[in-house]
């Protein structure tokens, strides 16, 4: 009896331990979702290694591997809360007031370095009004052109995906009409890749849009499941060892790796500016008393400058 009223007692301090954590993690104020501000700095002891980063509100792990001759590189993140997915203009570089109608370009590492990124990835680069015919970031509209030959990803406050395939203008007018107050990010390029945990790309697939047969770097984006996501990039025969992927590659890949990380894969899957664009950044171990520093680390030898990134915020402030 006595022995089990001490495993009784251990197990309730786990359970209480459990719940304050819990509760801890719920406590933490969301960040603004109508303006381009940037997140509280990431600390550095959270950086668990080179290839991890966790605390009570994110965690972001790396992963790498080989496919179709070309090196990848993924991360996968949990949130806490769906403001912790966030866009960012490249002209925070310069000011933190800059907005998505600014034309500026810059390096994704600096703007994730700019606005605290745990971990970012290159945007669909919306100053290019040909293709990012559509755009929304953090609720604010800033374009509606849609031709009918792009797909549009739809991020809403709850950090839930959807799409819109082949969007015309009209398509998108009467969605928004249905769903304005709930909208978060749009983004236009696409295609969409994964739907329901499997790619909906055929091999012979063709968009000259996207360059879909070309072996070239890629870059994509995934939800997993409730504030879980997949950030996935693909060198190209820029970079040592890579002949890079086609789109119907990009899409199979995509879901391998889906189905890896969650048991019912991908829900949505979306593929971004591709390219030498592509840019996936993380904090690692870099120079001179193993200072941290925002590491490109797909394809580093190549870095286009860019319009925009995605990001991933921690919400931890210091005390």
């Amino acid at each position: 009896m006595h022995i089990k009223r001490k495993l009784m007692m251990a197990l309730m301090a786990v359970v209480l331990l459990c719940q304050v954590s819990c509760a801890a993690a719920m406590s933490f104020e969301p960040l603004p979702m109508d303006v381009s501000t940037g997140g509280p700095v990431p600390k550095d002891a959270n950086y668990l290694s080179d290839t991890k980063y966790e605390d009570s509100s994110i965690s972001v792990e790396i992963g790498t591997g080989r496919y179709a001759d070309s090196e990848y590189h993924y991360a996968h993140i949990k949130l806490t809360h769906p403001s912790q997915l966030r866009t960012a203009p490249a002209g925070m570089v310069n000011s933190l007031s800059a907005t998505f109608k600014s034309s500026a370009t810059a390096r994704g590492r600096l703007v994730a370095n700019k606005v605290n990124a745990v971990v970012a990835i290159n945007g669909d680069y919306y100053t290019k009004t040909d293709k990012c015919q559509v755009v929304m970031r953090m609720t604010n509209q800033v374009r509606n052109a849609a031709r009918g030959d792009m797909d549009l990803l739809i991020i809403d406050k709850e950090g839930n995906f959807d799409a819109i395939k082949e969007c015309t203008k009209e398509n998108y007018q009467d969605y928004y009409a249905l769903h304005q107050e709930r909208m978060y990010q749009v983004f236009c390029f696409g295609p969409v890749l994964v739907e329901q945990g499997e790619s909906v790309i055929a091999d012979d697939y063709r968009n000259g849009n996207v360059g879909s047969q070309n072996k070239t770097q890629r870059a994509g984006i995934a939800q997993l499941g409730e504030l879980e996501y997949l950030l996935l990039t693909t060198a190209g025969p820029q970079s040592k060892n890579s002949k890079g992927v086609t789109i119907p590659e990009f899409a199979k890949l995509m879901e391998t790796i889906g189905k890896e990380l969650s048991p019912t894969g991908c829900q949505l899957g979306f593929n971004l500016d591709g390219g030498n664009s592509t840019t996936l950044v993380f904090k690692t171990p870099r120079g001179t008393g193993n200072k941290l520093l925002y590491t490109k680390i797909n394809s580093p030898e190549i870095e286009r400058f860019l319009s925009d990134i995605i990001y991933f915020s921690t919400l931890e402030r210091d005390d």
